[in-house]
């Protein structure tokens, strides 16, 4: 029976994702195996490399627990002798009416107590302040609905307050309120003014210097000075990193921006913000933040930066065949009609690439580095996108030394260490080793991991195992990261388009595993072996249960061949070990399987013309017995009916078609556009040949004229279709008057009018006189 009634759901589940016209691109695409949260730079977390734009990170920007720059400036005026919790309190969480003698908060208690008022007093007057702190509706963009008289009130009043104040961290935090408001109010000339008088000479910055610094930068009119300022906010605020990085305008040239730069340390912070800018290569930018400052943690994030942008380039493409997930930027704005060999060349390109930022860490001194365990996993890691894999698994071979099993830099470097195994072998030798399988137990879960292995194993020729591993794909259940999708595309495409990518295993070997690779998928899954180890049960245990559509697939390959005896020794196989109903296939009361003719005796969108003798159970084990007695009949030199058998051997050719009744036969599902996958038999589907072939016969050994007719008809229906496929009239490729263009180059439709002349309009126009042709034969 038939496999199209297992498949269907499966094909449908596993499509689902891509409904409505979903292509993948972005995140979805991305092959990543360097994880930048195992190496804690959380304040730049919101710029690590994704396809994605960068985001805010609502959790904000500090470790939890972090007591940030200004807390640290309210406890250091406490004199140490307040819990940073009491200051949060305060500082967070209390309205203005809190701030007491009554409150039994700590921070307010010590002020009180210590007759700090001036203090208290700045508290109460900043939470007057945090209502003003926002833009208000204006409509008609005018700005004027941006100033308000109260909050000019507060400017000015805080602005006194500040001039009282002998003590600079009073003063400081006074004119920090005065600056924000004058934000929000559209004071850009107040803004500059109050910042130039108070924190422009201050010689030790603090928290409060570079968040008045940010409001600065928006207000300055140099862009190449705001560029200078938004580079020191950007490493100084981490809190303000988001939103100063979209004031830095990369189209200024850096040298108009360093100018403005005196000490090394303000050069790298303006290489940083450039280089986390950059959508392409950055490696200058590395250079030069690590010759003006190399201890920065800034120059070791750039670096994993780099590398994510580098694994993307090389992997994404090498694995998926995709783009990189940003090639918009990278390679210009451009869609899939590339070619795969163009993509794959792309990636040899920035696999060199990948060797110059190598050679790069193997010059630092790595004793001047932030992040020593970070440049040499980076080193590891590059070896072996440049393909140097022995290097790669020596390096991973001392660090397993120095990472405790527990960190989860370890984790990160098995998967690394997998690849370069993987990757490491000879081809046409290539296993899945014994160090690789404890890895690929322990990420089972994570889908492109699992594609990577199984990819490194089909280019190395053993696409036995590397199906058993892209069928642990579907094995995996859908977690809470949208991201962990494997998605790719075949070799065998000859251009990328939009409908030509694969997600599930199945639908990739039935389209690009020869007959003979699936027949080894199917004999490793059959040996006699009762003592398989936890690894392979694991490894074999989706397709295990998919037994019965392998057979189908292989008896559906074999159709492809026109091999039928092949496919019913497999169709017979598939037969055995399922249990189907006892309705025929195609009966219109069966449950299930929806089709409804007999594919020898009805044509497709034609009215019932031949009558069926003898009734079958009809499925693909007996299409294909059937085709076989049929052959076998119409080749027999005594057979007297050969015409009858070659026009039903035909019409079961035809419809196995794009346009028949039985497609399913050599297909597991039907677009109505021409496909583009390379399905060897793609020719005979769309233009089928073999039918053509068989009508050709059939109208050879006819015995009357109409019978003839109905013969060259269908022939030159075949001939259409063949038309059709040769000289597509579509988006790309507009005919006009497309029916005269097609009669024009049909022979047989010309045949047929000029032979068959009486005959021409009923047997074209009328598809009901079929049967009355028919009868005719004899």
């Amino acid at each position: 029976m038939k496999h199209f009634l297992v498949f269907t759901a499966i094909f449908l589940v596993s499509n689902t994702i891509f409904a409505c016209g979903f292509y993948p691109f972005g995140e979805d695409i991305r092959f990543s195996f360097l994880n930048p949260a195992n190496f804690n730079y959380y304040s730049y977390s919101e710029f690590n490399y994704s396809s994605n734009s960068f985001y805010a990170n609502t959790d904000g920007v500090f470790v939890e627990g972090t007591v940030d720059e200004n807390e640290k400036l309210w406890m250091k005026y406490c004199k140490n002798k307040v819990a940073v919790e009491a200051i949060r309190a305060v500082l967070y969480e209390f309205k203005e009416e809190d701030i007491c003698p009554e409150s039994t908060n700590e921070m307010l208690r010590y002020l009180y107590k210590t007759k700090k008022i001036e203090a208290v007093n700045y508290l109460k007057f900043a939470k007057k302040c945090e209502f003003f702190n926002g833009l208000y509706d204006d409509p008609w963009e005018t700005k004027h609905g941006f100033i308000l008289p109260e909050r000019e009130k507060l400017i000015d009043e805080a602005v006194l307050r500040s001039n009282k104040f002998l003590s600079k961290e009073l003063k400081h935090r006074y004119t920090f309120l005065a600056i924000r408001l004058a934000y929000y109010n559209n004071d850009r000339d107040k803004i500059r003014t109050l910042y130039d008088s108070v924190f422009k000479n201050q010689k030790k910055a603090d928290i409060l210097k570079y968040w008045s610094l940010y409001f600065r930068t928006i207000a300055e009119k140099n862009r190449a000075l705001a560029n200078f300022y938004a580079a020191q906010v950007f490493v100084n605020a981490p809190d303000k990193r988001f939103m100063i990085a979209q004031e830095f305008n990369t189209k200024i040239a850096l040298d108009l921006v360093l100018k403005y730069a005196k000490t090394d340390k303000e050069k790298a912070n303006v290489y940083l913000l450039a280089g986390i800018k950059k959508t392409d290569q950055s490696l200058y930018c590395l250079k030069q933040v690590y010759k003006y400052n190399p201890d920065f943690d800034g120059l070791s994030f750039l670096l994993l930066r780099e590398v994510n942008k580098i694994e993307d380039w090389v992997f994404t493409p090498y694995y998926s065949l995709f783009n990189p997930s940003v090639s918009e930027f990278k390679y210009g704005a451009e869609n899939e009609s590339n070619s795969v060999k163009d993509v794959l060349k792309r990636v040899e390109k920035d696999r060199v690439y990948a060797g110059e930022v190598l050679k790069f860490i193997n010059s630092v001194n790595i004793k001047k580095i932030d992040n020593p365990i970070l440049w040499k996993i980076s080193r590891m890691y590059l070896s072996l996108v440049t393909k140097d894999n022995q290097s790669c698994l020596n390096q991973v071979a001392q660090l397993e030394k120095k990472i405790s099993k527990k960190d989860s830099l370890y984790s990160q470097i098995e998967l690394i260490k997998a690849l370069a195994l993987t990757a490491n072998q000879q081809n046409g030798k290539a296993v899945i080793l014994d160090e690789v399988k404890p890895i690929l137990l322990k990420n089972q879960k994570n889908k492109k991991f699992l594609f990577a292995i199984g990819r490194e194993l089909e280019y190395k020729a053993n696409t036995t195992d590397a199906a058993f591993l892209y069928s642990k794909i579907s094995d995996v259940e859908n977690d809470s990261n949208d991201y962990n999708i494997a998605v790719w595309k075949s070799l065998k495409n000859k251009r990328s388009s939009y409908t030509h990518y694969y997600n599930d295993y199945f639908t990739y070997i039935d389209v690009n595993y020869s007959t003979k690779q699936v027949e080894s998928i199917l004999a490793e899954i059959e040996k006699k072996d009762k003592d398989l180890d936890s690894f392979s049960v694991w490894k074999q245990r989706y397709i295990k249960n998919e037994i019965t559509i392998l057979y189908d697939l292989i008896g559906v390959k074999y159709m492809r061949q026109n091999n039928l005896e092949s496919a019913v020794s497999y169709f017979s196989k598939s037969n055995k070990t399922t249990k189907y109903s006892d309705c025929l296939w195609e009966k219109p009361n069966c449950t299930g399987i929806m089709f409804n003719v007999n594919p020898f005796y009805v044509l497709k969108y034609t009215p019932n013309f031949i009558l069926q003798e003898k009734q079958f159970q009809v499925n693909e084990r007996s299409v294909a017995e059937h085709l076989i007695l049929y052959l076998k009949k119409a080749s027999s030199p005594k057979e007297e009916n050969k015409d009858y058998y070659y026009f039903l051997v035909a019409n079961a050719y035809f419809n196995m078609t794009h346009e028949g009744n039985s497609w399913m036969m050599r297909r597991f599902s039907r677009t109505e556009d021409i496909e583009e996958s390379p399905f060897e038999d793609k020719k005979e589907y769309y233009q089928c040949n073999l039918a053509k072939k068989y009508y050709l016969l059939s109208f050879k050994n006819a015995k009357t004229k109409k019978f003839k007719a109905l013969c060259l008809r269908m022939i030159g229906k075949c001939e259409k279709n063949k038309l059709q496929y040769q000289y597509p009239n579509d988006y790309y490729h507009r005919i006009e008057n497309y029916d005269a263009f097609l009669w024009n180059k049909n022979r047989y439709y010309q045949d047929l009018k000029s032979n068959y002349a009486d005959d021409y309009e009923n047997l074209i126009s009328d598809c009901s006189s079929f049967e009355e042709y028919f009868k005719a034969r004899r």
